[in-house]
């Protein structure tokens, strides 16, 4: 069947375009019918995507050993949080004992990638005894003339290691092994804590009892004298006199029995507690049910200790008012425990694995002091409906979270965990209930690809942040945050060894070609079926729905021989593409990017600046559209300049930066001075266009943190290495 794709319904079939019937072996292989409507009969059998293709732009990374990234990870006892990477821990050695040392900076490199390649084909161990054991190899397969020295460096390197502990390579159940090893640091914090305040209140406590004690006639007895000052004194000292000549003096008025008895029943509550300093409570749990029991059947303890801890505090400072403090107290029990009083516990941990998350909701509402941690290794269910959401699925948790207003959220991939190691702390820290939705994958790559793709962004809300949203919601760790997607050059060669160039969008579509569960979403087309009516699926989506008229949309990937595919994928694949990116532009949105509500006060703004009288002088009309910035408060001042007759515009083709939206970082001005400048405002501006080059405002333009520095065209035609920075500066000249 070959349909018209303009048409929004699916009843009125027409010629597919010449350019979109691809002939093969005599066939026709119907491309529009496979996209509209996922109709396989035009297909040739090795048209179908069956294998787990890699997207072009993950081409470079079949092979994690051979790249530095943040795993695999030591957990040592240094540090605040207890983390460091492989690649840091090397790193910060190197920086004390080789950085201008060149062969034992090559030599260190080499034991790291050869432990990456141990931990990758499954050896466990610390630090120190992989290091040994892959310095002993590398120093057995080298030359003996120049062993000697190497082994030397090595030696250097190990003996100025401050860092050591197990180590651990990327795999999808680590990030619960990590989130516990930080949670675990976090209470022990808070144990310590309160160890301190139950001990001194004990301390206190029983100073008082002692007092009384010895202010008692029964503390004067022979006896209790000889006992106090010891045996090898019996000689020297008369006890028996001693007691009488004490018992002649005045007696103190003794503790009334009630509030003797509240201080040594407070004192055995201390003594007899269960959830610090012993091991007879446990607190991480791998079901909800299970730790929402543990917490109902420990709330009486609760109760008890914290009465305890009111009335001691009361005691020592002797005021506590028995007609007042005993009715409060006689009927004190888990009811009048609040979230102070929570905070002062070890909280719950419950680690969810690929599970049924329908008790979630329940076990994060009332402020209870549960943290909660969903690990996800897959996007989509088995179900067929699971498609239609595959663009918002998984997402859905953090953001029913986040409705609650109360909660701590945490939306990542795992393998951002180890960037993210202060922000987990943050939430296992926090007084509020705690989510942490993670998504592992099935390696590090396919993780980093959920958050590259826009598939699983990561995200925090930390109801703690303040007053408004603008500073409890941060989007943060995702790439070109103020664009749909983050583009990319992909370069490679034809069959003539001619070097070529694409840019590329890693989207929703790149994520699931990686998928086989989605094999039959995707045909593969012959090179020698390439047409212009095939759109890369960025650009497919940027185009209008009336202009999408005989156009396909593809993605590249690369087969097992490195060669480039390029495969079509069909509607379904598309419409939960654009759910995805709709609710990208909604998270964006609450971060204040490309905000609605900010960018209609910003042009009114604009209009009422355009209305007030200029005195006859002209008014420099900006060289772009100005971004919304991020607060609806912002005003936008027009720059008057000398009198003229005519507008002074600078031309389009000049680099230009959103000077509104600066956050003075200073990275452009540390660059080129001459060429970048802050106006009064401390914001950048182009100070003079022609004080640098076109290869810095374009450096310029990729380093800047908000994405406001736009290059421009060049100014020289003759700088070198033009062709390749047009293309580096096209995603920015919008």
């Amino acid at each position: 069947m070959k349909l018209d794709t303009a048409s929004e319904g699916l009843s009125t079939p027409e010629p597919a375009p010449e350019a979109l019937i691809h002939r093969s072996n005599s066939r026709e292989v119907d491309l529009l019918g496979f996209h509209r409507l996922g109709d396989r009969s035009g297909l040739l059998e090795n048209h179908v995507v069956r294998e787990p293709l890699h997207a072009a732009l993950f081409a470079d990374y079949d092979d994690l050993t051979t790249l530095r990234h943040d795993f695999p990870v030591i957990l040592s006892d240094r540090g605040p949080d207890g983390i460091l990477s492989l690649s840091d821990a090397i790193d910060a050695t190197l920086q004390k004992v080789a950085i201008d040392d060149g062969a034992m900076v090559r030599q260190t490199l080499e034991v790291e990638h050869r432990i990456r390649v141990l931990l990758d084909a499954g050896t466990t161990g610390t630090l120190s005894s992989l290091w040994q054991e892959v310095s002993e190899a590398m120093l057995s397969g080298i030359a003996e003339a120049i062993r000697p020295a190497v082994a030397k460096n090595l030696a250097t390197v190990k003996a100025k290691m401050r860092f050591d502990g197990e180590i651990l390579d990327y795999q999808p159940q680590l990030s619960v092994q990590l989130i516990t090893y930080l949670w675990q640091k976090s209470q022990l914090e808070k144990s310590r804590h309160l160890i301190t305040r139950i001990d001194r209140l004990k301390q206190k406590l029983s100073d008082i009892l002692r007092v009384d004690y010895l202010h008692s006639s029964e503390s004067r007895s022979a006896e209790r004298l000889e006992n106090a000052l010891g045996s090898k004194d019996n000689t020297v000292f008369d006890f028996q006199a001693m007691s009488r000549i004490l018992k002649m003096a005045p007696v103190g008025a003794p503790l009334p029995p009630k509030r003797k008895q509240r201080i040594s029943d407070a004192i055995t509550v201390f003594e007899s507690q269960r959830f610090v300093s012993n091991d007879v409570y446990t607190f991480a749990f791998d079901h909800c049910d299970q730790a929402l029991q543990a917490f109902d059947v420990r709330m009486p303890e609760v109760a008890k200790l914290i009465k305890a801890i009111s009335i001691a505090e009361l005691e020592i400072e002797n005021r506590y008012d028995a007609s007042r403090h005993d009715p409060f107290y006689d009927s004190f029990d888990a009811d009048h425990i609040g979230r102070e009083d929570l905070a002062l516990f070890p909280t719950y941990l419950v680690c969810l694995v690929d599970d049924a998350v329908n008790e979630v909701p329940d076990i994060l509402r009332g402020g209870l002091p549960f943290k909660v941690v969903v690990v996800k290794k897959s996007l989509i269910g088995e179900r067929p409906r699971d498609l239609l959401h595959f663009g918002t699925q998984g997402q859905h948790l953090a953001q029913m979270a986040m409705g609650l207003n109360d909660v701590f959220v945490m939306q990542a991939a795992a393998s951002s965990l180890y960037q993210l190691r202060d922000t987990v702390m943050q939430g296992l820290s926090s007084d509020h209930p705690a989510l942490l939705s993670l998504y592992a994958g099935y390696d590090y790559l396919s993780a980093a690809a959920a958050t590259e793709s826009r598939v699983f962004p990561t995200f925090v809300f930390d109801p703690s942040g303040g007053a408004g949203l603008a500073t409890k919601f941060q989007l943060l760790g995702n790439p070109a945050v103020e664009q749909d997607w983050q583009l990319h050059n992909l370069h490679f060669e034809d069959a003539d060894q001619k070097k070529l160039s694409e840019q590329l969008a890693y989207t929703l579509v790149d994520f699931a070609a990686s998928d086989t569960g989605f094999s039959k979403h995707f045909v593969r087309i012959a090179k020698s079926a390439w047409n212009s009516d095939m759109l890369p699926v960025h650009t497919f989506l940027e185009t209008a729905p009336d202009a999408r008229k005989g156009k396909v949309p593809y993605i590249l990937l690369v087969d097992e021989n490195d060669q480039l595919i390029r495969a079509v994928c069909d509607a379904k694949i598309i419409s939960a593409t654009e759910q995805n990116l709709a609710l990208w532009h909604r998270l964006q949105e609450l971060a204040g990017i490309h905000n609605a509500y900010v960018t209609e006060a910003l042009q009114q703004v604009k209009k009422e600046a355009a209305l007030q009288p200029t005195e006859g002088k002209v008014v420099r009309s900006d060289p772009k559209p100005e971004a919304a910035p991020t607060t609806a408060t912002a005003k936008v001042a027009p720059t008057v300049v000398e009198e003229d007759s005519t507008s002074n515009e600078v031309a389009s083709d000049d680099p230009w930066i959103e000077t509104i939206r600066c956050t003075s970082c200073n990275e452009c001005t540390d660059l080129n001075g001459r060429l970048f400048g802050y106006d009064d405002d401390l914001r950048a501006h182009i100070s003079d266009p022609d004080a640098g080059t076109y290869k810095e405002l374009v450096e310029a333009a990729e380093n800047c943190q908000v994405a406001i520095i736009h290059p421009g065209k060049p100014r020289n035609p003759d700088e070198p290495g033009l062709e390749d920075l047009i293309v580096r500066a096209a995603p920015f000249m919008a």
